[in-house]
């Protein structure tokens, strides 16, 4: 009794390929649309394998439960085909992994599935009579993908690698389907099929014709013309050969013979047209190659954000792409196109290496991986990053070579930029360091100092107590400005600093300031210097404007040691200028410009202590006020600072007005 397959799938070509598929192995099947069809049948017939499509299962109204009771009532096995997605869905209903059948699935997999999950008795239904299936292709691959396609069926299987050893076969083997490619030499598939026709024993063999492309008008007219039952593509999955050769075995008779025909003259002339067809077909596949990969080289050129350089050494050209030409602001016509413009745009100091780059290359094949300047159309250089590859004539000659240019300025530029920033972040940290070490090392031994003299308990103890305390008070004040600039420079990173602003009289912050820095001034022996101060009030913030004159006399201090330092007020209508000039030590011309830059200093650190923030405070804070300073300086002979603040305060954004 043959045994009895329940199929679940949706209907359409694949449900009737598995059917036929299915079948093909002497076994009986039914194919129904939905899961409860199929328990209904369950319970009427005895069913030995229920194959079922993940996505009714899981859209029926049937639940895991009843669907497991009714298996095992009926004594059927299950096997689900499924996406692995689907598989992950479908595991509360309670399969095992087990269950599953992958998909995408060819009708091979699903029958060998199927022959696996039926007893073994069962498995020898076909055993009596196996339909032979010839196989004529002269490309052994083809051949054993084919053979591969048709195993899992258990089809008695012959191969032959031409026209003439398959007519031969089949006169032996009187096969049940003939598969023939149709461009073989010598007797290709056609003719095969016309000797086929003409012989009386083999007239009803269906023969189906293959090849590597989709067949054209022309070839499904000759397919005809011969009395072939088909012509199809022979494709990877091979679900769609199979399925016309499951056919022919259920249709059981093939397309009607074609007249007999004298093979003579006409069988010269059909070579002869078939050899010339086959000749075209292969100059246009060879066109087409062409142009899709001209069309590919175009887009990678055009889009590629690398200029392409191609040099043909034997017509002396060489060519630039449209990105390398703008990479160097030339236009289309702006690069000759020859190995010596090349290498006169080349930097004079990289020509050397890189011709003897490409001479390795050429020579000995040593990669070509170089780096150089190439000249822009503005004059300046951009650097570049060039590999290349040659290629060989028959002789072992280079005859060829390209390859790309890739402009890396930006990146060079900022990999400098890193670079100074980490150094300058390191001096910093070094710097920092040095500078909270030493008060903390002074205000310990005073500290200790003090301990000493009150263990000792000399009669001078209250006396030196007081100067040790206050010179302890000075290195305590020194770390509380060090903390507050880090803090305050940590502030001004992300923004302007903030204001409360308020009428101010500038002449009397001036004299606050001075008057607090008077000791400062004397331990560094300068005298400070006050010009006249008029009252000069404005809208500004007090405590800011106090810092910016204290780190003005601080500095002109710290850098004139032992000289007077002078302290000016200019006021004019709109705008009051503080002026502070120094006859210390001066600053050089190229220390200038970056002054007022964060971690700069006009001296060595190893000489001069600070953090080198000073300067950047004072500039974002006349800057939040509306204000500009400036400084002129002559080596030697000191320097001068001017701050120039406007009397009604920052300007008001435009939003702020609206």
């Amino acid at each position: 009794m043959k045994p009895h397959l329940l199929l679940v799938e949706e209907p359409g070509p694949v449900r009737e390929l598995q059917v036929l598929a299915l079948e093909s192995q002497g076994w009986q099947v039914t194919a129904l649309a939905d899961v409860p069809a199929a328990l209904t049948l369950l319970h009427a017939e005895p069913v030995r394998l229920l194959v079922v499509a993940a996505g009714l299962l899981a859209a029926g109204a049937v639940g895991g439960e009843a669907l497991r009771r009714a298996l095992d009532v009926a004594g059927t096995v299950l096997q689900v085909m499924a996406f692995p997605a689907e598989q992950d869905a479908l595991r509360g209903l309670g399969l095992s992994q087990g269950e599953f059948l992958p998909r995408p699935l060819t009708l091979g997999g699903l029958v060998e599935h199927a022959r696996r999950a039926l007893p073994a008795e069962v498995d020898a239904a076909l055993a009596e009579r196996r339909p032979t299936v010839l196989v004529a292709d002269d490309d052994p691959v083809s051949r054993k993908l084919l053979q591969l396609h048709l195993v899992p069926l258990r089809f008695d299987v012959v191969l032959a690698a031409d026209g003439r050893t398959a007519l031969e076969l089949a006169r032996r083997r009187g096969p049940d389907v003939v598969l023939a490619d149709a461009l073989m030499p010598k007797v290709d598939g056609f003719q095969l099929c016309l000797a086929l026709r003409q012989d009386p024993r083999l007239s009803r063999v269906p023969v189906i014709l293959t090849h590597t492309v989709a067949p054209d008008e022309l070839d499904l007219r000759m397919a005809h013309n011969v009395g072939a039952n088909g012509f199809m593509r022979r494709s990877q999955d091979g679900d769609e050969l199979v399925g016309a050769v499951l056919r022919e075995l259920r249709a059981g008779a093939p397309a009607a013979a074609p007249p007999p025909v004298e093979l003579g003259t006409e069988e010269h002339l059909y070579r002869m047209v078939r050899q010339l067809e086959r000749r075209v077909g292969l100059l246009e596949q060879a066109e087409r190659a062409t142009r899709e990969s001209e069309a590919r080289f175009r887009l990678v050129v055009n889009g590629s954000y690398d200029g392409i350089w191609d040099w043909d050494l034997r017509q002396r050209t060489f060519y630039w792409s449209p990105r390398l030409l703008e990479m160097l602001g030339l236009g289309p016509g702006g690069f000759p196109g020859t190995y010596e413009a090349f290498i006169e745009r080349l930097h004079p100091e990289d020509r050397t290496e890189v011709m003897a780059a490409l001479s390795a290359h050429l020579e000995r094949g040593v990669p070509y991986d170089v780096s150089f300047r190439l000249r822009h159309a503005n004059g300046g250089y951009r650097s570049c990053v060039s590999r290349g590859r040659a290629m060989h004539d028959a002789q072992g000659r280079p005859v060829r070579m390209a390859g790309i240019i890739g402009d890396v300025t930006e990146q060079l530029r900022l990999y400098r930029e890193t670079q100074e920033a980490v150094r300058v972040r390191d001096e910093f940290l070094s710097v920092a360091a040095h500078e909270l070490r030493t008060p903390l090392a002074a205000l310990r031994l005073r500290v200790q100092g003090a301990q000493g003299v009150l263990r000792a308990g000399v009669h001078s103890a209250p006396e030196r107590l007081g100067r040790a305390l206050e010179a302890a008070d000075r290195q305590v004040q020194r770390l509380a400005d060090l903390v507050e600039s880090l803090l305050d420079v940590s502030q001004l990173q992300g923004g302007k600093p903030r204001l409360h602003l308020e009428e101010v009289d500038l002449a009397a912050v001036v004299r606050n300031v001075v008057a607090r820095s008077e000791e400062a001034a004397a331990r560094a022996g300068c005298r400070l210097v006050m010009g006249p101060l008029v009252p000069t009030p404005g809208r500004w913030d007090v405590t800011r404007l106090s810092q910016v004159v204290a780190h003005l006399l601080s500095n002109a201090m710290k850098f004139g040691p032992g000289k007077p330092v002078e302290v000016g007020l200019e006021a004019g209508p709109d705008t009051a200028t503080l002026v502070v000039t120094d006859h210390g030590i001066g600053i050089a011309p190229d220390r200038v410009d970056g002054l007022f830059r964060r971690f700069e200093r006009a001296v060595p650190v190893r000489h001069y202590g600070g953090l080198g923030l000073g300067l950047y405070r004072l500039r974002r804070i006349v800057e939040a006020h509306g204000g500009e300073v400036s400084v002129h300086s002559t080596p030697g002979e000191g320097a001068t600072f001017r701050v120039r603040l406007p009397r009604t305060g920052p300007p008001v954004p435009q939003a702020a007005r609206a």
